[in-house]
């Protein structure tokens, strides 16, 4: 180095060399190394002063952009596989702080080691992961070999996502010459699969970022021209910086020999010293020594070709077209991220990798959820409240989510007495699903399994059973209750006594002849002269007020009868509440089949197993209700209050509601545990639902009564309520016992009178 004069040197290509050539160049000969991206990906430019760097070096701007390009795609989870060096190794700390703050869960960090000798293990692996949304980090060699060999397992093609980082970019870059090869213009056989020129063909749907590169000179489109016409390509983003990067060089080797101080490290820093904006339009400067670039383009490789679907900058985000400042400053919190569609493997815009959503087969209450096999095609199709619910809920999520395919439970290797619970916590992982829908509900124990969304429908577990019509020979005392009719009675009573007492009779004629005007008192009230009937002014006033309470009395037991008449409320439950039924041991209680209410009854209420039995359908509800267990129907039945709500709406006569005695969180969706889907659905539903209008025409789609959630339970003092008692005339008391008081009071002297006399 001494002898030739060496002022600088370029381009380490590994680990090895790179250790070697910075201990050589910046302790023996103190002579600046310079890294291009090109040349050493797999390597981190050491923190020496004599390094420079002519990449992107150690930020985490690519992973932020990769990190929002999920995001707004809506992925929940990627596999980040890397190459094992200390460059790829710099991904995994970038990249796990940016997708933990977004809420996106990296499913299996795989490294691989740069001799490519497990490469075929590895993908084995990788393809029985549930996750086939797949991030490469890694050099240029081991990314073709890694390319490679994911094409030969069918792994680059429908149902799989791939995002590159800038290292590998030039896969795919159409700039980058398929025939010639653009550093020495020799041709490159097409079944030359070990240069990477040679791939690109076979990234057909993948998404890369690589550094913006928009400001093109004309200068620039001349050369790229003259290099087209003589390699069938140009150079990329990364070729002109290496280009700029000897413009640096030689400019700063000018200055450095013009001073007269031909040092290493002054020789440095002349290159960090210098800017300038070169013949490509780009702004070359390493004053930190690398460059300064934090705008990124995302592209999408179609075929040999690419196109650009989007931009990310630190100030705007992720936006589909490119905003001029978008350099410098911080992301917007609040900012939506946009992204053009992309053409995905396979030439389809179905967003990979598909879906698969549970839905439960059972169709007992097709209302909520239906499953069934179109006429027209083979095509399973689904219906139901659950279902629109689902589909609305796709509609308000914050990014697409088009690409899903049901898949029916339980499969048709088990017993279609399947439970639910079984269904949450067995299939969702036999069936690798991402989802199950339908009427679930939340409770408890199936918390340990799965993840819940938000309720889209409340529900409790209430009673129905038989309604009996009471005696109708007793109908019209039930307006009021026997202490009210008794104290009524002793009212009309003691005005009687008192009447007689007050009234001085001279005859008996003339007495009998007042004892039938008060019989027929009520209408004395009516008479203009009714004071004068009386030889007592007092015993007047006293049957005017007893008039009065007679017809207030009347009126209140014809309106409280009209009541009971039009209402139907003499008919009364069998069964009052769960307790009476339990305490009968030889009667029969039914449940809707592979419900969790069987276990509430059993572990929780006390219920024997032996005097459950399982029901299928509105149909049978209906039909062993109306039997009784002495004939081999039921007595009640115990089940969710929008599945009874529906039976009732069909079946009104003979059966009621009562309860409710077990409060539920509801009927709501069910992800695997951890997964992030599940939050943005619950989001959604708190919209949907919160929307009444909407949300109602969803109800009424689905043949659902609009009352469903506003349910009025027949309890058991329903019956009771409809009897008015001796409160309902607490205001009179006082009156009515002061007057008698008053009356009683006056009838003594009379009466002692009477007693002296006879």
């Amino acid at each position: 180095m001494k002898n030739k004069k060496v002022h600088a040197i370029l381009g380490p290509r590994n680990s090895e060399q790179a250790r070697y050539i910075v201990r050589l160049g910046e302790v023996e000969f103190q002579k600046p190394v310079i890294w291009f991206p090109m040349t050493g990906p797999s390597l981190l430019p050491p923190p020496s002063p004599s390094s420079i760097y002519t990449g992107q070096g150690l930020n985490c701007y690519q992973f932020q952009a990769i990190a929002a390009i999920i995001k707004a795609l809506g992925w929940q989870s990627i596999v980040p596989i890397y190459e094992e060096t200390e460059y790829g190794s710099h991904l995994v700390p970038c990249l796990t702080n940016v997708l933990k703050e977004m809420g996106i869960q990296m499913a299996n960090v795989t490294a691989i080691d740069s001799s490519s000798r497990d490469i075929n293990s590895i993908l084995d692996t990788l393809t029985n992961m549930r996750t086939h949304v797949f991030l490469v980090h890694m050099s240029m060699d081991l990314g073709t070999s890694f390319i490679l060999s994911a094409q030969k397992k069918e792994m680059i093609g429908e149902g799989y996502a791939w995002i590159l980082t800038q290292e590998l970019s030039s896969l795919t870059d159409p700039q980058v010459p398929l025939v010639r090869n653009l550093y020495n213009g020799s041709p490159v056989p097409v079944d030359n699969f070990t240069d990477f020129v040679s791939l690109k063909r076979y990234m057909q749907g993948a998404l890369g970022v690589r550094p913006m590169d928009s400001n093109k000179t004309d200068l620039r489109r001349a050369k790229e021209k003259n290099f087209t016409d003589r390699f069938l390509g140009t150079l990329p983003i990364y070729g002109w910086w290496a280009y700029h990067t000897i413009e640096a060089l030689a400019m700063a080797v000018e200055k450095v020999e013009k001073a007269g101080t031909d040092n290493g490290l002054t020789l440095g820093d002349e290159i960090r010293a210098t800017t300038f904006t070169g013949v490509s339009g780009v702004k070359f400067n390493l004053s930190q020594g690398q460059l300064d670039q934090s705008e990124y383009e995302v592209y999408n490789v179609i075929s040999a070709r690419e196109r650009i679907i989007g931009f990310w900058s630190p100030k705007n985000g992720l936006v589909q077209d490119h905003i001029e400042g978008g350099g410098g400053g911080e992301a917007s919190g609040g900012r939506e991220y946009q992204l053009k569609d992309p053409l995905w493997s396979g030439d389809t815009l179905a967003k990979p990798p598909k879906l698969r959503i549970g839905v439960p087969r059972t169709n007992y209450f097709p209302e909520f959820v239906h499953v069934y096999n179109s006429s027209n095609s083979s095509k399973l199709q689904v219906d139901g409240f659950a279902y629109n619910v689902f589909l609305k809920a796709l509609d308000v999520l914050p990014f697409p989510l088009n690409n899903y395919e049901f898949v029916p439970l339980p499969n048709k290797s088990r017993s279609d007495n399947t439970t639910y619970d079984d269904m949450l916590c067995t299939q969702m992982k036999q069936e690798d699903l991402d989802a199950i829908i339908g009427d679930i509900t939340v409770v408890a124990s199936r918390t340990n399994c799965v993840d819940f969304t938000l309720p889209y429908l409340d529900s409790s577990v209430a009673m129905v059973v038989r309604m009996k019509n009471a005696s109708t020979s007793g109908i019209l005392l039930k307006p009021f209750g026997g202490l009210l009719w008794l104290t009524l009675g002793l009212i009309f009573v003691a005005a009687t006594i008192i009447i007689l007492l007050l009234e001085k009779y001279k005859t008996k004629s003339n007495e009998i002849k007042k004892m039938d005007q008060f019989l027929i008192n009520p209408f004395l009230v009516y008479k203009i002269d009714v004071m004068e009937k009386f030889a007592s002014s007092a015993a007047g006033w006293m049957v005017i007020l007893t008039s009065f309470l007679f017809i207030l009395v009347v009126q209140v037991y014809t309106a409280n009868l009209t009541s009971i008449l039009t209402q139907g409320k003499e008919r009364e439950p069998t069964f009052k509440d769960e307790y009476v039924i339990n305490k009968s041991s030889n009667l029969h209680v039914g449940y809707r089949n592979g419900s969790w209410v069987r276990e509430l009854l059993t572990e929780q209420l006390g219920f024997c197993s032996s005097r459950l039995i399982a029901l299928n359908s509105p149909e049978e509800y209906n039909e062993r209700l109306s039997r009784g267990t002495k004939k081999g129907g039921v007595d009640a039945i115990f089940d969710e209050t929008p599945y009874l709500t529906l039976f009732l709406s069909e079946y009104k006569s003979g059966f009621m509601m009562t309860g409710p005695i077990y409060k539920t969180g509801g009927f709501a969706f069910a992800f695997p545990r951890k997964s992030s889907l599940g939050l943005h659905f619950s989001n959604a539903i708190l919209k949907v639902t919160q929307d009444a209008e909407p949300y109602s025409v969803l109800m009424a789609r689905s043949s659902l009564p609009t009352s469903i959630e506003d349910l009025e339970f027949e309890d058991e003092s329903d019956i009771e309520t409809s009897k008015l008692e001796i409160d309902i005339f607490g205001g009179l008391y006082p009156v009515l016992l002061s007057v008698v008081a008053l009356f009683l009071c006056l009838s003594i002297p009379i009466l002692i009178e009477w007693w002296r006399k006879k």
